[in-house]
């Protein structure tokens, strides 16, 4: 009975090894893995291992694929027969982890009852022979699948072939029951584990296509390879590394393609760790560079040797790339910046200058709010508005070629701004650039992106310069080398200058061609207006067509000269800091540009005396056509004031408060806002004078700490200007210049001027007179110095100042009398000297005499304080 059942499994084995061969050879080689190594299997083995070696000679090389072969016949058990076990990897359980993006495997458990769920759903553990069990399961998630233990009984030189035989059954089980899996509908595969699993866990390494087979012993063939790595899918190509075709060492390792991801990762699994022919196979995932993957099926490419060039060469490349961008960015963005420009400059989307929008205004606004109508109709600066022989001044300049600046100034409140929109209002080009809006941005990229916004530049990418600045730094890390990417916000300005230009270069010639083309659809008209008349016989009615030789055309060169464009540029260097001085002459050379090029018309409003220092930098040998306005006429003001608060308002205080205030439009409208507030005209003047007296104390005098370190003017200066305001309406300019406050220093004065707390008036070009800055300072002045207390204080430090001259001016006499002394010829000096001599003495007499009157003036003002003054609770 024995006898039967060992001829049964020798022919068994047999017909295997005809049917297949090559799918036997490496289960015949891995027995020195599985037999136990004892002297009775010894023999054994190198029997059977000499037969496998004569087998695979006479073999072929084509080789089935394993999944599809049917499970054989129930092996023979003998009575001698043991537990034994081995594993087999289940592929196809979890989807592949590609990388660390790759968030597929969060959608499934794995968990120890998710396992055995997926296991008991592909092996079908109560049909298989052999006492089957399962003993552990190990899951391979990055690798897709499942490596299971399992027990059965078998003898120790039939292992091998049961264990073979229930890893067929189990294929066959699976391609009858269609198990697939749920995220790639692919059918499970089983294979039987040959080798040693490397159970791994790295972070970085992941599954490819490309297996590096390292050879532990001698190196093993293509040939060989191929037939071990075949049935776990299709192989693309198998290299072997040094090549010994070229080298003269033997191959050290093998470099193994599929044609899929889990082909390679099956082959791992079951592979790594399996001898052949006595050599020990350890495999990893080799990296794959040059590959593209659609849907886990690798399609090796070709190195792109122009790729690794640009990679290689940086200081080319990056440049390159660089004016690349640079250019696209000018071609998609420039057109559209210069359209957004253009739209600003004529008034395309201001709904101001629609007329349907301001009948609509007028018609719903202006009469649901209570005052609207006159509120809209009598601004604050229409008054100013009015002075017709100014406005008329600049529509003639308008109307010429442009040929140099148009400068309005005048103090603030003036209506310099309200007199150029007066003068512009017909003009449909025109161009607004407040330059208090743009200079009041916090850094350079703030004022840059208000400058944009003024003049409708859009859209603008002020974090450019600062990311250009890190490009240059990077590269400059990575080559050694600068680009020269870096930008400046200074150069974003400049550029944003530079495309208005471009935009107010094209639009005289946009206009001239619209008036071209409608002048060709008129004169079409007529043409089929004739047609008509022809064929009808009627008269037609023919629109006349200018000529262009016909004197009357000259009306085409208003048309274009009234299509000049218009820049205002209002509040120029309102203010003077070291911020905006490159500002300043930005905008002063950007408009000469325009004037040179006579491209557009170019108005500064300025409230800054030292205007014409800078624009004459800009305009060097021209003159400019300059507007100087002063404060309104009393009649005028007061007129605004009746406009403002209308005929209810009767007060008999409102004349002499107006007079008081003089035209300075913001004192007035100020006033408007007290009385409005139910004051009375006397104490809402009140008001205004204590506020104006608390500022002339604290930034002409500088009562503040932090501006008495900082004025360009000492306090006794300018209380010698409020002392001679207090009886004269206006002052001497050369005699206060050369006067003893100021010995012949003028820069004190126009540093004054620039705070607005004087006002020079110029006749013929020259400084001729001063007056306060604002007429409300005239009652300021006096009551600073019906000051008593303030007054005798300032009286004080005046004289000392004075005093401590003199005495350094009496210091130096005497000391050149001594010098012209020590002459003697031969006991006294010559008489040439002793002239000299008696004149210094002379001097020196009258330095003293003024000395001795500072002194006591210094002790009678401290004589007014000690008297004059009154405790706070004795006032009380």
């Amino acid at each position: 009975m024995i006898l039967s059942r060992i001829q049964v499994n020798v022919w068994t084995r047999n017909q295997a090894i005809r049917k297949a061969p090559c799918a036997i050879l490496p289960r015949q080689a891995s027995l020195l893995k599985c037999v136990p190594h004892n002297s009775n299997n010894a023999s054994r083995y190198q029997s059977f291992k000499s037969l496998s070696a004569r087998l695979a000679e006479n073999s072929s090389t084509k080789v089935p694929n394993p999944v599809s072969q049917p499970a054989s016949a129930e092996i023979p058990i003998s009575q001698a027969a043991r537990e034994q076990t081995a594993q087999l990897y289940l592929d196809n359980v979890f989807p592949l982890k590609m990388g660390s993006l790759d968030i597929r495997q969060l959608f499934f458990r794995n968990s120890k009852n998710f396992l055995e769920s997926k296991a008991h759903q592909a092996i079908p553990s109560e049909d298989l022979p052999y006492n089957f069990a399962i003993k552990e399961i190990f899951a391979r998630t990055k690798d897709g699948g499942a490596i299971v233990t399992f027990a059965f009984k078998s003898t120790d030189g039939s292992k091998i072939d049961v264990a073979t035989d229930i890893v067929a059954r189990v294929n066959e089980y699976i391609a009858k029951h269609n198990i697939v899996a749920q995220f790639n509908f692919r059918s499970v595969r089983a294979f039987l584990v040959k080798g040693s699993p490397f159970m791994e866990d790295m972070i970085a390494r992941y599954p490819t296509n490309r297996l590096r087979i390292e050879f532990q012993g001698e190196a093993v063939n293509v040939e060989r390879l191929y037939q071990h790595l075949r049935p776990y899918g299709k192989v693309f190509d198998i290299a072997l590394y040094p090549n010994p075709i070229v080298a003269k060492d033997p191959a050290r390792y093998a470099i193994a393609q599929f044609t899929r991801v889990r082909y390679a990762t099956s082959a791992r699994n079951c592979l790594h760790g399996h001898y052949v022919d006595g050599t020990r196979l350890n495999m990893l995932y080799e990296k794959q560079l040059h590959t593209h993957q659609f849907h886990f099926i690798c399609i090796p490419q070709r190195t792109n040797v122009v790729k690794d060039w640009l990679v290689n060469h940086p200081r080319i490349t990056i440049p390159v790339l660089a004016a690349i961008f640079a250019g696209i960015t000018y071609a998609v963005f420039d057109p559209i910046r210069v359209f957004f420009i253009e739209s600003k400059i004529n008034q395309r989307f201001n709904p101001q200058e629609y007329a349907i929008y301001r009948w609509l205004r007028n018609e719903t606004w202006a009469r649901l709010m209570p005052g609207g109508s006159r509120d809209l109709a009598n601004s604050g600066s229409s008054v100013w508005a009015d002075d017709t022989e100014k406005t008329e001044k600049l529509i003639s300049w308008f109307a010429e070629t442009p040929e140099t600046f148009v400068l309005v100034s005048g103090h603030k409140g003036s209506g310099k701004s309200a007199l150029v929109k007066s003068a512009i209002k017909d003009r449909k080009n025109k161009l607004f650039i407040d330059c208090e809006a743009v200079g009041n941005g916090r850094h350079q990229s703030d004022m840059t992106k208000n400058l944009a916004k003024e003049v409708g530049y859009f859209p603008v990418f002020t974090w450019v310069s600062s990311m250009s600045g890190l490009i240059d730094t990077v590269v400059a890390a990575t080559t050694g080398q600068k680009t020269g990417f870096s930008t400046n916000p200074d150069s974003q300005t400049k550029a944003i200058l530079e495309t208005v230009a471009l935009a107010l270069r094209d639009v005289v010639p946009n206009e001239k061609e619209a008036r071209k083309i409608a002048k060709e659809e008129a004169q079409r008209e007529n043409i089929l207006e004739r047609l008509k008349s022809v064929i009808t016989g009627r008269k037609a009615k023919t629109n006349v067509v200018p000529d262009e030789k016909n004197p009357e055309n000259a009306d085409e060169d208003k048309l274009d000269e009234k299509s000049i464009p218009i820049v205002v540029i209002d509040n120029y260097m309102y203010r003077e800091t070291a911020k905006n001085a490159k500002l300043w002459e930005e905008l002063a050379e950007w408009a000469a540009l325009l004037i040179e090029n006579e491209i557009a018309h170019v108005v500064f409003v300025s409230s800054n005396a030292g205007v014409m220092k800078t624009l004459g930098k800009a305009l060097p040998g021209k003159s400019f056509s300059n507007i100087a306005l002063s404060d309104a006429p009393p009649e005028m003001a007061m007129s605004f004031i009746n406009k403002q608060l209308g005929s209810e308002v009767q007060d008999p205080d409102l004349p002499n408060v107006v007079a008081a205030l003089g035209g300075r439009l913001t004192e007035l409208e100020l006033l408007v806002q007290k009385m409005k507030m139910k004051m009375d005209a006397q104490t809402a003047f009140e008001d205004i004078v204590t506020r104006n007296l608390i500022e002339i104390r604290k930034y002409g005098f500088g009562d503040s700490s932090d501006e008495s370190n900082t004025l360009e003017w000492t306090p006794t200066q300018f209380w010698t200007i409020v002392k001679l305001f207090t009886d004269r309406m206006s002052i001497n300019y050369d005699e206060l210049k050369w006067g003893p406050a100021f010995l012949g220093d003028d820069a004190p004065l126009k540093a004054l001027e620039r705070a607005e707390l004087i006002t020079v008036v110029q006749k013929e070009g020259r400084a001729n007179s001063i007056r306060p800055g604002k007429p409300v300072y005239y009652t300021v002045f006096n009551r600073l110095a019906s000051d008593t207390i303030f007054a005798a204080s300032m009286e004080v430090e005046t004289n000392m100042a004075l005093k401590k001259q003199s005495e350094a001016d009496i210091a130096k006499l005497e000391d050149n009398i001594n010098k012209l002394t020590n002459i003697n010829s031969p006991n006294r000096p010559p008489r040439e000297i002793e002239a000299r001599i008696k004149f210094l003495l002379a001097k020196v007499a009258s330095v003293q005499k003024l000395i001795e009157e500072y002194d006591n003036n210094i002790k009678a003002g401290k004589d007014v304080i000690s008297k004059a003054w009154v405790d706070n609770d004795d006032n009380q």
